[in-house]
C-alpha cells in the first residue's frame, strides 16, 4: 500500500490489538502540521500528499518484508495464479516508487512538466488498482477491500492535482508568494 493512511487503515482493520486511539491521533498531528503550514508553498493538502508519500516508504517496506512469502511461486496452486497475484501487486509498487522519485525531484525544481508526470503516475496507480480489483474479485476476494484503500485515495489525489489553486500557483505560474494572501488572507491582530 503506497499511501500511509491506507496502510494504517489496513493495519487497524487486520490487527487484533486496540490501535484505534493511535490512528486518529496520527491524523490529528498530520492535520495540525499540514494546516499550520498552509501559507507555505508546500503546505496544506499538498504537504499532506508528500507526508503520505514519504511515510508510505517505511510502511510499504515493512509490509513487503513481512509478507515476502506472498511473492514466492510455491505458495500458489498454479503458475497462473502466481502471475495474477503479481499483476495485482507489483505494478502498484513500481508506480509508487516512480511517484516517490518524481515527487522528490518535484519538490526541488517545482516544474509544471514534472507535475504533469506525477499526475500521469497517479492516474496509472488508479488504473492499476482498478485492474487489481477486477482480478482480485475473481481470484483473491480477500484482497478486494485493500484495493479500495489504494484506489479511492489515489483518485482523490488525482482530482486534487487537477483542481488545486495551490498546485497551479506553485508549479505552473510560480506566484504562490503573491497569491497566498488572496487565498489565505492574514487576519489583522487585535489591538490591546
Amino acid at each position: 500500500m503506497p499511501l500511509l493512511s491506507s496502510v494504517i487503515v489496513w493495519l487497524i482493520l487486520t490487527s487484533s490489538s486496540q490501535p484505534a486511539p493511535v490512528y486518529p491521533g496520527g491524523l490529528i498531528v498530520a492535520w495540525i502540521i499540514c494546516n499550520g503550514a498552509k501559507r507555505n508553498q508546500i503546505g496544506g493538502w499538498l504537504l499532506f500528499f508528500f507526508w503520505q508519500l514519504y511515510g508510505g516508504v517505511i510502511i510499504t517496506a515493512v509490509l513487503f518484508a513481512t509478507n515476502i512469502q506472498s511473492y514466492v511461486p510455491e505458495n500458489f496452486d498454479s503458475a497462473d495464479q502466481c502471475a495474477l497475484f503479481l499483476i495485482t501487486t507489483v505494478p502498484t509498487l513500481i508506480i509508487y516508487l516512480a511517484q516517490l522519485g518524481v515527487g522528490t525531484i518535484l519538490l526541488s525544481v517545482k516544474t509544471w512538466d514534472l507535475l504533469k508526470l506525477l499526475r500521469w503516475l497517479i492516474g496509472a496507480q488508479v488504473g492499476a488498482a482498478i485492474i487489481a480489483t477486477i482480478i482480485d474479485t475473481k481470484y483473491f476476494p480477500n484482497n478486494v477491500g485493500l484495493n479500495f484503500l489504494t484506489l479511492i485515495p489515489q483518485a482523490l489525489w488525482l482530482a486534487y492535482f487537477f483542481r488545486s489553486k495551490r498546485v497551479k500557483h506553485v508549479f505552473e505560474t510560480h506566484d504562490w508568494e503573491i497569491e497566498v494572501n488572496s487565498i489565505y488572507p492574514v487576519k489583522p491582530k487585535m489591538a490591546t
